[in-house]
């Protein structure tokens, strides 16, 4: 596992000289793009005195890539972690993950019926692995030729047994939380609750709270 090291401001300041922002908000800087192709992740602590000064939240994100890794779901890599000197705040230093969000695809009408029944395949695995991606929506997902992936994986929890029915719903609210994407994809929603059917690990009468969640999104 790898170890926070000190960053200085300096070495910072030179590091971002020639970088790209990628995302930014009130705080400040969230995400770059460096000079090599690398990514720069901040994440800023919340409050001085709180449980991060034991774990930071840096040493997390490496830690859920890492067991992403162990358990076969494709996600970055990260190279390095430092905590920046004279300040609060920590870095990771990740190698992206090669692909496009689905976001993008499904925005661009390049997603098809097949595709998105493969995600569906592949989200029941995540959720028959135990991963608890509190997060998950079509923008942390990334798609690469035939094989998907997981990206912004800070807010992420993982556990010996298959994900609880509760936990499953607040996946797929999650994942439907802005129904004005999904406008006009009634065939793609279909062949991806399709693929999950075919693929979670529950009998398909305890399946039904789908269907009332995609009733949601189509009829918005």
């Amino acid at each position: 596992m790898l170890n926070i090291r000190p960053l200085s401001r300096e070495k910072l300041a030179a590091m971002m000289e020639r970088a790209t922002v990628i995302e930014q908000d009130k705080k400040g800087l969230k995400v770059a793009e460096l000079a090599d192709g690398q990514f720069l992740k901040f994440f800023y602590r919340k409050r001085f005195f709180n449980r991060e000064l034991l774990a930071p939240a840096a040493v997390k994100f490496a830690r859920n890539a890492h067991q992403l890794e162990r358990l076969d779901i494709p996600t970055l890599k990260v190279q390095a972690l430092h905590r920046i000197i004279g300040e609060s705040h920590t870095v990771a230093v990740y190698s992206p993950l090669a692909g496009r969000t689905l976001r993008d695809i499904v925005n661009s009408n390049e997603a098809d019926e097949n595709l998105m029944y493969r995600l569906g395949v592949f989200l029941a695995l995540v959720q028959r692995r135990g991963i608890y991606f509190r997060s998950i929506h079509p923008g942390n997902i990334i798609v690469n030729d035939m094989e998907f992936g997981l990206i912004d994986i800070l807010d992420m929890r993982f556990q010996s047994w298959s994900l609880s029915r509760w936990a499953r719903r607040r996946n797929w609210r999650h994942f439907f939380r802005y129904p004005q994407e999904w406008i006009n994809h009634g065939d793609l929603i279909q062949a991806l609750i399709k693929g999950y059917r075919h693929s979670a690990d529950l009998p398909l009468r305890e399946l039904s709270w789908i269907e009332r969640i995609i009733g949601k999104v189509i009829s918005t």
